[in-house]
């Protein structure tokens, strides 16, 4: 006995003597893991650089190095332990994997690189490792991925590239991965897979693209993974499932759609899935579950309809599902679950139910469960009265009452509540006396368990904050029974706001704002309208100088005009105002032009006569009338001159270097040659004349008066003076188009 003592002394001696000789370093702890592996955990932060086998023993099997603070790369230095089966280095600023890293590395299986800053990853970053089981990529900063990049990874079962920033697959990204069982690919923008890039993937069970931007799928991809069993397309864009989505997939067991768009569910969607048991539709804006939208799902447990926009749950639609164990039907604000009751009766075997954010909870409705071991009814205005519709359920194990409007607990719910093993009454108005918490405090302190949370009184001020399980019950007050409104409502966070018609509030409000503004402006562009005149010159077609707009209350702009080489100077004032017309004349709602003459001729025939001599152009009020900015004042009249008899009243000359292109376009728009034939008017009687063409309004200046011993030579020369003027505005108005319409 004792040489075998000796024997086993010998044997276990070296073993403890080495294990007192193991190096660590100082920043990290090391131990044996439950499966007596040696390792090194280093999370204090703040490391430079890797492990070398100076500072571990070189047989360590799991190394784990954790930030903060941390900024490693990754060198030859791994190659040192060649024993290494778990290498998790997260959150270290890690830049880049490097070539062949892990390579000797034989025994590694787990290899974890999330949380780091690597943007790129190619095939030699692991070469050699063909052993390795699990690759997790998560949360870096990858962009691309080319053909191949997994091919040494033979025997890779699990690989995780979420919330990376890949925006693309190509073809073969995952060749050589036949093994490959787990696949996620969350929080990439993706926006599509191709099929193609899941032709080396046969024997995936779980898929995982949440959050990719995912509008469509191609059923292909489906036809290519035949083994698939979970698949969650969460929060994606999806709005509409063809009933032939999943036909290829028969072996799923859980679909996760949250979080999407969808406003239905087709009839026999998951009609092929007769093994699904999970499924959450949850977040998405259905109104409406159609009768045989989940006829097959004879083997679902778990179902969630929360968050949509349903009415009803009809009977029909869940009368197949005899083994639903979990219900979620909570923020359905639209439901009246008073037309619950027939529904319930269908599936008294449930065990979970969560119908929060509801609103008003008839009397009765739980009687139906028996069985119900968790039951969240958060967040629906319950007072003290309405707790009794938890009184059928006997077996719970989970009470949420939180965000309710509770003051208390009465002595009979308390002793119900006695009985279950976690109660969350936080957020409520509760009030910390002896009648109304007393015996919820008693309980507290006998219970056998602890719960998550505790309540918190809100009154009497003094309490406010304080856990009940801290409470000493001969302290408190007898009873409080005032509490004021104001202080309810700041009391609890229950208040649904899409019950209580918030959203509805807002929307009022909000129309009666935009009503408001739409007035303001509206006002603003009628005073705008009525105080500015806006004539259209197309100045702009002359040539490329900027138009100036001229408010309707400019008054006695004058333009001054020169003659040919043949003839004087001419000076007309060219009055641009809003003036009403005439008494006698028709009446019109547009802006009028007025023209005077320099040495007050008679107006011009066509045109309505005003006072002081003007002539007024009815012009559309949309229109727009621009300065002119080269004025002159006119010179002193000349002595009274007849004009020619020939030439009517007013006569007008263009020099060929006007002063301004302003001036030449305000003059066109002023007035266009008369065609030929048009009648002219004189001094002389006349019957009434024929009126002139709305298209073309002629305003033609008298010539300057001559002194007497000059007037017969000029009278045979002026006839020919006045044929050139005509030609050049002939002329001028063939080059520039009509630049008002009179209407």
């Amino acid at each position: 006995m004792l040489f075998k003592w000796l024997l086993f002394s010998l044997c276990i001696m070296p073993a403890m003597f080495s294990n007192t000789r193991r190096k660590c370093p100082t920043e990290c702890q090391c131990s044996m893991d439950d499966l007596d592996r040696y390792q090194a955990i280093c999370t204090k932060g703040g490391l430079n650089s890797l492990l070398s086998p100076n500072e571990l023993d070189a047989d360590v099997k799991v190394i784990i190095i954790r930030g903060p603070r941390n900024s490693i790369t990754i060198g030859p230095a791994l190659r040192q332990f060649m024993k290494l089966e778990i290498l998790r280095i997260t959150d270290s600023n890690l830049p880049a994997i490097g070539a062949e890293s892990f390579w000797g590395l034989k025994y590694l299986r787990i290899l974890d690189l999330s949380k780091n800053n690597i943007t790129n990853i190619t095939e030699n970053n692991f070469r050699g490792q063909d052993n390795l089981l699990e690759l997790d990529l998560s949360k870096n900063k990858v962009l691309r991925m080319a053909s191949s990049t997994f091919r040494h990874l033979t025997d890779l079962r699990r690989l995780n590239l979420a919330d990376n920033s890949i925006v693309e697959l190509v073809q073969r990204n995952f060749f050589m991965l036949s093994r490959l069982k787990y696949l996620d690919l969350s929080g990439n923008p993706l926006q599509d897979l191709q099929p193609d890039v899941f032709r080396d993937v046969p024997e995936l069970k779980v898929l995982k693209c949440r959050n990719c931007q995912l509008k469509k799928i191609n059923p292909q991809m489906y036809n290519l993974l035949p083994l698939l069993s979970e698949l969650d397309l969460g929060r994606n864009e999806f709005k509409f499932l063809d009933k032939d989505e999943f036909r290829d997939v028969k072996r799923l067991t859980k679909v996760l759609l949250d979080g999407n768009q969808l406003s239905v569910v087709v009839d026999q969607l998951f009609r092929m899935q007769k093994s699904l048991n999970h499924l959450d539709l949850s977040y998405n804006r259905l109104a409406k579950v159609p009768n045989d939208s989940f006829l097959q799902l004879t083997n679902l447990t778990f179902l969630d309809l929360s968050y949509n926009k349903l009415v009803r749950l009809e009977p029909q639609s869940i009368r197949s599902l005899s083994n639903l164990l979990t219900l979620n039907i909570s923020g359905n604000v639209l439901m009246d679950l008073r037309e619950m009751r027939e529904t319930f009766e269908l599936i008294p075997q449930l065990t979970h139910l969560a119908i929060a954010d509801m609103g008003t909870m008839p009397i009765g409705l739980l009687h139906p469960f028996k069985q119900l071991r968790y039951l969240n009814i958060s967040g629906n205005s319950l007072n003290n009265t309405a707790l009794e519709v938890i009184d059928p359920c006997r077996e719970l194990e989970f009470l949420d009452l939180s965000r309710n409007q509770l003051h208390g607990i009465s002595e009979d719910t308390a002793l119900r509540i006695q009985g279950i093993r976690n109660v969350r009454l936080d957020n409520n108005p509760l009030i910390c006396d002896e009648c109304h918490m007393g015996k919820l405090i008693n309980v507290v302190r006998q219970l056998q368990w602890k719960w998550d949370t505790y309540p918190i009184c809100f009154l009497p001020k003094s309490l406010r904050g304080a856990e009940i399980n801290n409470l000493d019950i001969n302290g408190l007050h007898t009873c409080l029974t005032f509490i004021t409104d104001e202080e309810q409502n700041a009391a609890s966070t229950s208040y649904n706001f899409l019950e209580h018609g918030g959203l509805n509030t807002l929307a009022i409000l909000g129309g009666i704002i935009f009503v408001l503004i739409a007035v303001i402006i509206l006002s603003l562009v009628a005073c705008f309208s009525k105080n500015r005149a806006r004539y259209y010159t197309r100045e702009d077609h002359l040539n490329g100088s900027e138009s100036k707009c001229l408010e309707k209350n400019l008054e006695a702009t004058t333009i001054t005009t020169l003659g040919n080489g043949n003839s004087p100077t001419t000076t007309t004032t060219l009055t641009l105002a809003t003036s009403p017309a005439a008494p006698n004349g028709p009446k019109t709602n547009g802006q009028s032009l007025s023209l005077s003459p320099a040495n007050g001729s008679t107006p011009v025939h066509g045109v309505s006569e005003d006072k002081g001599k003007e002539i007024n152009f009815t012009f559309p009020v949309d229109d727009r009338v621009c300065t002119i900015d080269e004025l002159m004042p006119p010179p002193p009249p000349p002595p009274q001159q007849h004009p020619h008899p020939n030439m009517g009243s007013l006569m007008y000359s263009v020099s060929h270097s006007p002063s301004s292109a302003t001036t030449l376009a305000a003059v066109a728009a002023a007035a266009t040659v008369i065609p030929p034939g048009a009648p002219s008017h004189s001094h002389s009687p006349m019957p009434t004349p024929t009126p002139t063409p709305a298209e073309a309004v002629v305003v033609v200046l008298p010539p300057p008066p001559l002194p007497p011993q000059q007037h017969h030579h000029q009278m045979d020369g002026s006839l020919a003076s006045l044929r050139e003027v005509q030609q050049q505005l002939v002329h001028l108005s063939s080059t520039l188009e009509p630049l008002v319409s009179v209407n």
